[in-house]
């Protein structure tokens, strides 16, 4: 017996947090209480057939998982079942990319949709999808001939970069290795000589490649010697491949391939780069000129790091040898412009964006030495890297240190819901803690630097007297202030008179009128026909009850899912000409990829895209359900409401009413109950405009 999926999710969430809540495990699991006991009595029974200790229960309800189910997650020694295992969808696109870089026979949509256990619908919405997504990013092209079948054309080099990017997609998966093993048929034998290959690398280079790495390079190179014995041959490579054949590691690493009859250089150089570009633990370089080079490039940059941060690491030795073991690998894969995943940007741009121009200005000698501009994906690790270290020291709090924020408002859940993340947003230098009323501000005991309030506070501590709704201006206007008072930087306006007056004292200006329209532009600045246009736009700021009519409002009888429910719902505005199908596939797109429809109150789910997708004029639509169904496995509503507008501001006055509605308990929960299309517009009509 193997695990399916939902077991194989469950156990994720165990593993990751043994002390969840069952309540906890069935909301983040999507599951009932019925289901999730069902998968946990099939977790049990896998664990045992395994020779592992079952899951358990405590009195209080906390599970009970044993140290070695955990080390086995963690280690990849769970099985999936393949006919049971359902595939999600970037694991789909991962693995139709491979197969269609791998395949000897024709390829069809039959082919895929018995492989990945899929509809043939499904299958064409994924090949779309991959063209789209992944292939345009390698400047590939999905073709389909009625002879061969589907095929990938473009430059092999671009193919081989995309395979590797593809392997490294799915293995960290759970049963990543299984995934690839069974899905592409690889031969075990194989893959086990080229781990023994790889080994004898480390032996004779004297190198410890990275836990990462050892489980990656194997499969890379199995699928390399793939393509080289289908005859797909590299025909170019970036002019710093050539250093790679006047290096010492590449006479030794093709003596240990030249078993497998590699004939074109260009092949040899590629295969040596993939150990070339790998992290190691510790090396011993052949090379003691590109030793020195790069020694003498790291004390720079540590140079240049301390002396911005004011600080002396006390372990300077140990940080430096570290830098240098990360810069080796990293130099060669900037050299061969090798992918690194741009999700480590993601991760350190929020907390940690100070650090990371720091390092950005300390890298800059490495940089000049070495004639390279580092791309920000291989700074974030870098960053990373001195982040630990002042961490481990106790110095990196002192430098990103965060004040503390509440935020204190008197207009209910919803809008103080919405004004504490509006205000986040703006200020990503605060730490906000929490929304409070007053009342609740005057019992509040835990630390705080600063309080934006709607009404004044008596406190000693900085306050901002703001609105419960700002517009741009506002918030401009607010975080100007701010920036003065709290967080010690000099806001300056900049506008095109300003700096068309700087630039006549240097410069001839031959076209005056042109420089100062051009300006404008680039600065965003409104001239009075957008003036003249904004002031009819907000001029036409519709109430709530002139958006939501009888042409508008829809009451459905019949059951649907999330998907349906949403184009349901937006189908008045599709008819009346207010959006556009894209606006609608934006949408479906934002839930699909975790993007938050915003629940303003328990029941009611607001669905939306962003200003500038599919929106011709404001607009809004509401459908209510039978029943309450689940949007994507974490929100149930059974009101659902489109809106569409135009700019940021025109839809304010009809979603302010709407908040308005839904926190008033006994009219919410009229529209809930309700199946009268009349009754609902009379609870509508009774905001206030």
């Amino acid at each position: 017996m193997s695990l399916d999926e939902r077991g194989l999710k469950i156990l994720k969430l165990l593993v990751d947090n043994p002390m969840i809540s069952g309540s906890q495990l069935e909301k983040e699991a999507g599951l009932s209480r019925k289901q999730l006991s069902y998968s946990l009595k099939k977790i049990n029974y896998y664990l045992k057939e395994n020779g592992m200790e079952e899951i358990g229960r405590m009195r209080t309800g906390k599970f009970i998982i044993s140290q070695h189910v955990i080390n086995s997650y963690k280690t990849n020694q769970f099985s999936y079942d393949k006919g049971d295992y359902v595939f999600m969808e970037k694991e789909r696109l991962y693995l139709i990319a491979l197969i269609l870089l791998q395949h000897k026979e024709e390829l069809s949509i039959n082919h895929f949709s018995y492989i990945l256990k899929i509809s043939k619908n499904t299958v064409l919405h994924d090949l779309k999808k991959l063209q789209t997504t992944i292939l345009n990013e390698f400047d590939l092209k999905l073709w389909y001939d009625r002879s061969k079948g589907y095929c990938l054309i473009g430059k092999e080099y671009e193919k081989r970069t995309l395979m590797i990017r593809m392997i490294r997609s799915i293995l960290p998966l759970l049963s990543g290795e299984s995934i690839l093993s069974s899905i592409l048929e690889i031969e075990d034998a194989h893959l086990r000589m080229l781990c023994e290959d790889v080994e004898n690398v480390e032996k004779t280079l004297n190198v410890r490649y990275t836990d990462e790495r050892i489980r990656e390079i194997p499969y890379i190179l199995y699928f390399i010697l793939r393509r080289i014995e289908a005859q797909k041959f590299l025909d170019i490579l970036p002019e710093d491949y050539q250093h790679i054949a006047g290096t010492s590691e590449y006479g030794s690493i093709m003596h240990i391939f030249n078993k497998y009859g590699i004939q074109r250089t260009m092949d040899k150089l590629y295969l040596v780069s993939q150990f070339q570009m790998s992290s190691v633990n510790f090396a011993d370089s052949r090379s003691k000129k590109f030793e020195k080079e790069l020694m003498k490039a790291a004390e720079k940059t540590l140079d240049n790091f301390e002396n911005l941060v004011c600080i002396h690491f006390q372990d300077r030795k140990s940080l430096l040898d570290a830098l240098i073991q990360h810069l080796k690998p990293a130099l060669y894969r900037i050299r061969y412009q090798y992918h690194v995943e741009g999700n480590i940007l993601n991760m350190i741009l929020p907390h940690h964006a100070y650090l990371f121009e720091i390092t950005k200005h300390a890298m800059a000698a490495f940089e000049e030495m070495f004639h390279l501009a580092i791309p920000n994906e291989e700074m974030a690790y870098i960053t990373i890297l001195f982040g630990g270290w002042m961490t481990k020291e106790g110095t990196l709090d002192m430098l990103e240190k965060k004040s503390k924020a509440i935020v204190v408002c008197t207009n209910g859940i919803s809008i103080s819901n919405f004004l504490f993340l509006k205000l986040k947003e703006a200020f990503p230098e605060l730490e906000f803690v929490c929304a409070l009323s007053s009342r609740q501000f005057y019992e509040y005991r835990k630390d705080f630097d600063v309080v934006f309030a709607t009404v004044h506070l008596d406190t000693r501590l900085p306050q901002f007297l703001v609105k419960p709704i700002m517009d741009d201006n506002d918030l401009h206007n607010l975080r100007k202030k701010v920036c003065n008072e709290i967080l010690n930087k000099t806001i300056y306006e900049v506008n095109s008179a300003s700096l068309l007056h700087v630039i006549e004292k240097f410069a001839d200006v031959r076209d005056r009128k042109g420089l100062a329209a051009a300006l404008k532009n680039y600065l965003g600045e409104t001239n009075e026909e957008q003036v003249l246009t904004e002031h009819v736009i907000h001029a036409q700021e519709d109430s709530l009850s002139e958006l939501l009519t009888e042409k508008t409002v829809r009451i459905v009888t019949t059951a649907m899912d999330w998907q349906t429910a949403i184009c349901e719902a937006a189908a008045p505005l599709l008819e009346n000409g207010c959006i556009t199908q894209q606006y609608v596939d934006n949408m479906l797109h934002s839930v699909i990829e975790d993007k938050p429809i915003w629940t303003i109150a328990k029941g009611l789910v607001l669905a939306h895209a962003s200003v500038e997708e599919g929106v011709n004029a404001l607009g809004m639509s509401l459908l209510k359900l039978p029943e309450s169904i689940c949007f994507h496995g974490y929100m149930h509503a059974s009101i659902v409401v489109v809106m569409a507008t135009p700019n940021r501001e025109v839809h304010l006055k009809a979603l302010y009413a709407l908040i308005d509605l839904v926190e008033n308990d006994e009219d919410f929960e009229r529209m809930k109950a309700t199946n009268s299309i009349e009754e609902l517009l009379e609870i509508i009509s009774k905001e206030r405009n």
